[in-house]
């Protein structure tokens, strides 16, 4: 389709400061994360890559993903409320933070945001989800779901693992 957004991929820091603040807030608005714009900002220029995808016409960034540095804490908790052993993963990176703006849903983009991540990943990582839509990106994309599924708050999630290699 013409409309359709194109993709960028990588270092967040490449960014200029207005689209910076573009996806922070689309991430905060998408409720892929709690906090404030300003704090998520703070963590977005630590990721390792991310995927952006920008209507054609007005150049606006409708959608986001990230290859991430979750925090130690996160990362074990992650493991042990899947009563998966960690070993292999203590310092995975985590790709997460995939957000579509509400006016462009349902049009089967987060696909290519897990793929072009995906791409960028030389190492072992994670995610985690409540979504059936990012479950079948995960699969899709060589992620192996393992463990147990655990409440969260904002449903029931599972771990996925990928191994480069």
């Amino acid at each position: 389709m013409a409309d359709d957004p194109y993709p960028w991929s990588g270092d967040f820091n490449a960014l200029d400061p207005m689209d910076q603040r573009a996806v922070a807030e689309l991430v905060v608005k998408g409720k892929a994360v709690t906090g404030t714009v300003d704090d998520l900002l703070m963590r977005l220029k630590r990721t390792r890559c991310v995927a952006l995808l920008r209507e054609t016409d007005t150049n606006r960034i409708v959608a986001a993903a990230a290859w991430k540095t979750p925090a130690a804490t996160y990362r074990r908790k992650s493991f042990a409320a899947a009563a998966v052993p960690i070993a292999g993963f203590e310092a995975a990176p985590e790709l997460g933070y995939v957000v579509i703006a509400s006016d462009m849903r349902g049009r089967h983009l987060s696909g290519g945001l897990v793929d072009a991540i995906v791409a960028q990943i030389a190492e072992p990582t994670f995610a985690t989800t409540s979504s059936n839509t990012m479950r079948n990106n995960l699969q899709r994309a060589g992620f192996t779901r393992v463990g147990s599924d655990w409440e969260g708050k904002d449903g029931i999630l599972s771990l996925w693992t990928i191994v480069p290699g």
